[in-house]
């Protein structure tokens, strides 16, 4: 089948992906800590991988939410004006993708607008930022990236890409990635939030009284 050629508002989306992709994965490799440390290294102690860790995440939200931006890059309106050349799995994840954003999508919008790509003026704002962390389970995003990563491997079967892949999508690739998001739709469903971001802030090391009060724990100048 010959390929649709991709139009200029979906190649945009692609893009703001890859760089959201490439956020997740700095964030990823400082939780995991895939990091040199020492007093030879730029992280020249553990409390710089843990402090970066934390600047991180709220980067990754803001791409997050740059994605579904109503005044920018937008998910929700790019893939409706693809719809009628969509296959029906494709059709599908979409509805999954904006059925679990509406569910997040308040408390990613308050960590961007206050300590994401925008810095709230006052204490009250930023403590605002940091308290939406209660609101979010760990695994939603995580959720909405997978079912991503499927929705944009299922509409390269349709449209030739303006911008080149970093690889092809290996057999059977994307059955295992949907297969991935079933089971943290699972998880979200069956753990509480409060409870999975207890275990979250037991390992950065947040004390219950600052993830109540929503400064995260975080200290300045840690660097």
């Amino acid at each position: 089948m010959t390929k649709l050629p991709e139009p200029e508002d979906l190649a945009t989306l692609r893009h703001r992906w890859a760089r959201t992709i490439e956020v997740w994965v700095a964030y990823r490799t400082f939780l995991h800590r895939e990091v040199q440390v020492g007093p030879d290294r730029i992280c020249v102690t553990p409390l710089v991988v843990q402090q970066t860790t934390h600047t991180l995440l709220a980067c990754f939200y803001s791409f997050l939410y740059s994605l579904f931006d109503p005044s920018g890059v937008n998910f929700e309106q790019v893939s409706k004006e693809l719809l009628p050349h969509l296959p029906p799995r494709a059709v599908e994840v979409r509805d999954l993708i904006l059925e679990h954003w509406a569910m997040i999508a308040e408390p990613v919008t308050l960590i961007r607008h206050n300590i994401g790509f925008h810095g709230a003026p006052k204490m009250k704002g930023m403590k605002r930022g940091y308290a939406a962390y209660r609101s979010l389970h760990p695994q939603s995003s995580e959720y909405v990236m997978t079912l991503m990563r499927v929705f944009f491997r299922l509409v390269d079967e349709i449209y030739d890409g303006a911008e080149r892949r970093m690889r092809p999508t290996a057999p059977g690739e994307t059955d295992s990635l949907m297969a991935m998001a079933q089971d943290l739709r699972s998880e979200i469903e069956a753990t509480p939030t409060g409870d999975a971001l207890d275990d979250l802030a037991r390992f950065f090391g947040w004390s219950n009284d600052a993830a109540a009060k929503g400064n995260g724990g975080s200290s300045s100048g840690s660097a």
